[in-house]
């Protein structure tokens, strides 16, 4: 049997952990102879700049933030700018317009100054031949006036028949159907024939008609009838051309089919006057006396009335009368009123009218 092999022992593996437990323990002895508190100082110093790190890592990320804000609101600005922009443009547009507008209405302005000139110049000349049309009918109309009566006799009225606006106020009370108090009595219970065909009544359409043939071409005209109720009978109310025949020869033809009846008012008539829009300048006022009545209740609850009460009511209806119309009476014909003709001759006078008391083949 073999004897067991003798293990060698090597002197080189035990000068090499020699040497490796030797360099073991020089680390350690380094180890121990290095100051800790370098080690601490590192530590600290990169604290410190971790946290500085830290810090700019917060404003960047602040910053990023505010970047995207300000990236929006600039976004935002430009879409703003692009609507301004638009905005302008079609402002722009619009202004364009309107002086194209402002030109054309300055063409037309031109135009049309240009035509009024020619307008005015036709007018001046149609009024240069309408006065001297007026000036020859002037000259061929005669200032005395031939009426047949009892035989040819001549009047010089004096009446003023000029006037812009001319109103005829015709009564057309009960009173206008005679000249005395009993027969108005006896024919305000007649028919309505026999009433129209009063002498007294048919006068005074006569005179009517007479100032309408009498007034100026160039005037406007109006009647109105008043008894207890005033009013225009001339077709819708408004003033008429003095050439415009059909209206008032129908407004003559309605007079001639109202019979005169009730009381006369006044006060009514120049109430009407004074709501009449212009007011007319002259007046022809065909009557035969005082009032009898006004809207007063005193008035109205009266049956009969005196001279004197009849005065008072005169007195106050001239007190309704329009101040600068001149008022040319003509005085028809009535017993019981002696005080009535210097009254109606005031009016006259005080407002630069004329007052006649006709004859009875007048007009």
């Amino acid at each position: 049997m073999k004897r067991p092999r003798k293990r060698q022992i090597s002197v080189f593996l035990l000068s090499f952990l020699d040497i490796m437990a030797g360099g073991f323990g020089a680390v350690v002895l380094i180890f121990l102879i290095i100051d800790h508190n370098t080690m601490e100082v590192i530590e600290s110093a990169n604290q410190d700049q971790l946290a500085e790190v830290r810090l700019l890592d917060m404003r960047k990320e602040e910053g990023e933030k505010d970047l995207a804000v300000l990236r929006e609101k600039v976004a935002q600005l430009k879409l703003e700018i692009a609507d301004a922009r638009e905005k302008i443009e079609n402002i722009q547009l619009e202004v364009d317009e309107k002086e194209e507008e402002v030109k054309e209405v300055e063409r037309q302005a031109l135009d049309q100054s240009e035509t009024e000139k020619k307008l005015q110049s036709e007018i001046e000349t149609k009024e240069e031949e309408l006065e001297d049309i007026k000036q020859n009918l002037d000259d061929v109309r005669p200032d005395v006036l031939e009426i047949a009566g009892a035989g040819d006799r001549q009047y010089l009225t004096g009446l003023f028949l000029g006037g812009n606006r001319i109103l005829i106020a015709v009564d057309n009370s009960a009173s206008m159907l005679h000249n005395n108090i009993v027969n108005v009595a006896i024919l305000r219970n007649r028919e309505k024939e026999a009433q129209l065909q009063s002498k007294k009544w048919i006068r005074a359409i006569d005179s009517v008609e007479w100032f309408v043939a009498k007034a100026p071409i160039s005037s406007q005209l109006q009647i109105a009838t008043f008894n207890t109720e005033a009013k225009l009978i001339v077709d819708d109310g408004d003033w008429h051309d003095a050439t415009d025949a059909q209206a008032l020869q129908d407004a003559i033809k309605v007079l001639r089919e109202t019979p005169p009846a009730h009381g006369t008012d006044l006060k009514g008539l120049f109430e009407l006057i004074a709501k009449m829009s212009p007011i007319p300048d002259n007046v022809f006022l065909i009557t035969d006396g005082f009032p009898t009545t006004d809207d007063s209740n005193a008035s109205r609850r009266r049956t009969t009335i005196d001279g004197q009460a009849r005065f008072e009511l005169f007195r106050r209806a001239m007190r309704e009368l329009p101040s600068g119309i001149t008022v040319n009476s003509i005085l028809l014909p009535f017993e019981g009123d002696p005080l009535a003709a210097g009254a109606y001759w005031t009016l006259s006078h005080n407002t630069g009218g004329t007052f006649m008391t006709p004859s009875k083949d007048w007009p």
